[in-house]
């Protein structure tokens, strides 16, 4: 079973209210990363979210770890001219998936964390992000990924260059598709993509167009040609990378749209219990 660990990300401008004296990155199974634009005041204000334990030694998410981690992947406008949103992670079993809450955050959904994590190489975690103030979302991003390539050699988590560089391509086609598709509901198409892909096990480029062409005509989704080959092109991407697809699969099933939650909606529920009675009816009728 992997160490349990419980992350912080977020943003600072003073860092002399943390306690250096003796103080490691993993304290209590927890990792805390600020980022550098929040105030002494909201750096404690995240520190008191969180929980955080006495003696930690918080990892700092700067703007050049932004433009390392995420790149050109999301535009200058979504990343908010600051480092604020902040998370702690707690690495769960394996199997358990992603696990994702926000709070304050603005353009990020929990979905596309999820979704964004899962391809970089996070699993079986539970994340619970949030900030002091409204804020997109991308600092707490940029830190969880810094966070697990440093605490690497502690936590046996290595992210590699290749998967990081998959996220960072996926967040762009995300945030393309999102100003057609809405942002609300992007990645829970990724997710239901990966989830096709993993079930249907493609071979071959073209396959993994019809899977996708597949998924779009079910969700009454239209792009663009340039729209549809950029994401096709992400999973062809995806696919020679040798992503092991059940894994992204299992790791994106605490996420939003997932099976179980879509069993538990209400107008679902509703649906089922109207078939059901249906087909009652229906060999009732044919015993009378």
């Amino acid at each position: 079973m992997k160490p349990f660990v419980a992350l912080t990300i977020g943003s600072v401008v003073a860092t002399s209210m943390i306690p250096k004296v003796n103080a490691e990155a993993i304290v209590d199974d927890t990792i805390v990363t600020l980022g550098e634009s929040l105030s002494s005041n909201q750096q404690q204000w995240v520190l008191d979210r969180v929980e955080a334990p006495a003696g930690i030694d918080p990892i700092i998410a700067t703007v050049a770890d932004e433009e390392k981690y995420l790149g050109d992947a999301v535009p200058q406008a979504q990343r908010g001219g600051g480092m604020y949103s902040s998370a702690r992670i707690k690495l769960m079993e394996e199997g358990t998936g992603l696990n994702i809450k926000t709070e304050n955050v603005t353009w990020v959904t929990e979905d596309m964390y999820a979704n964004a994590l899962v391809t970089a190489g996070v699993t079986d975690a539970d994340i619970y992000i949030t900030s002091p103030i409204r804020v997109t979302g991308t600092s707490a991003l940029t830190g969880i990924m810094k966070a697990y390539d440093v605490t690497a050699s502690e936590t046996g988590i290595e992210l590699s260059e290749e998967r990081k560089a998959l996220a960072q391509e996926e967040l762009a086609v995300t945030s393309e598709i999102g100003k057609t598709v809405g942002q609300d509901d992007v990645a829970g198409l990724m997710n239901e993509i990966k989830a096709a892909i993993a079930n249907e096990k493609p071979e071959t480029n073209i396959e993994i167009r019809d899977i996708v062409i597949q998924v779009l005509n079910q969700n009454n989704v239209q792009l663009s040609d340039t729209q549809l080959n950029r994401l096709t092109g992400l999973f062809e991407n995806m696919q020679q990378a040798n992503l092991d697809w059940g894994s992204i699969s299992d790791g994106l099933k605490g996420a939003g749209q997932n099976v179980q939650s879509f069993l538990e909606q209400e107008e679902v529920k509703g649906f089922f219990a109207r078939l059901f009675a249906a087909l009652s009816n229906f060999f009732k009728s044919l015993t009378n």
